[in-house]
């Protein structure tokens, strides 16, 4: 018999992830972290191990719902940087990819017989760094100008590069948000494989 795309317990890890999501985006200064001009955020990170644990299809779904949290907040608490948002492409496509490719990238890297932490940081690591490359890298493609503008503008600043200052936010937070990805994930999917394994 052909083994479902998305079983139970999938389903219920993603309704799970999904209302943790949901908690830490309305909780102020924690699933969204003021820290400059975008805020950084951990919300990644409730994706990264879904995908690593049950696969890329719920990571992707896991990732819009990250995404669309981070749309509705864009409207519902609007800021100076909040029409960066308020475009899908830039607040929900780059999450589900988040999810689609930590999960391939686990599966092409895993050992199939023992479940190594080395391959999940690894793929955790390189989640985090898909959510902050894909992020900036739209906002710069599709808001570089008007980014720099309205930057300018709040910090009373003139002649800012947009490019130093998303380069600036990537070397950054995104580090920090890579570093802390890897610290939180791989003792969780770690701990949830070895436990599913047994279980089989």
């Amino acid at each position: 018999m052909k083994e479902k795309i998305l079983g139970t317990r999938t389903i219920t890890l993603i309704g799970i992830m999904t209302a943790i999501i949901i908690v830490l985006s309305v909780t102020p200064g924690l699933g969204y972290i003021p820290v400059g001009p975008i805020d950084a955020t951990i919300l990644h990170i409730p994706v990264i191990i879904l995908a690593i644990v049950e696969g890329p299809v719920a990571g992707a779904i896991l990732g819009f719902m990250f995404g669309v949290t981070s749309l509705i907040k864009a409207f519902a608490v609007p800021t100076a940087f909040s029409f960066i948002f308020m475009n899908p492409i830039v607040s929900v496509l780059p999450r589900i990819m988040i999810g689609l490719l930590t999960g391939l990238l686990y599966q092409a890297i895993k050992n199939r017989k023992t479940i190594g932490k080395v391959s999940i940081g690894i793929a955790a690591g390189i989640g985090s760094l898909l959510n902050t490359i894909g992020v900036l890298g739209l906002v710069f493609l599709l808001y570089g100008q008007s980014y720099m503008e309205t930057v300018n503008q709040v910090n009373n600043a003139a002649n800012t590069s947009a490019l130093k200052l998303i380069g600036g936010i990537a070397l950054t937070s995104g580090l920090a948000e890579m570093l802390v990805s890897i610290l939180i994930a791989t003792p969780i999917c770690f701990a949830l494989l070895k436990a599913f394994k047994r279980g089989r």
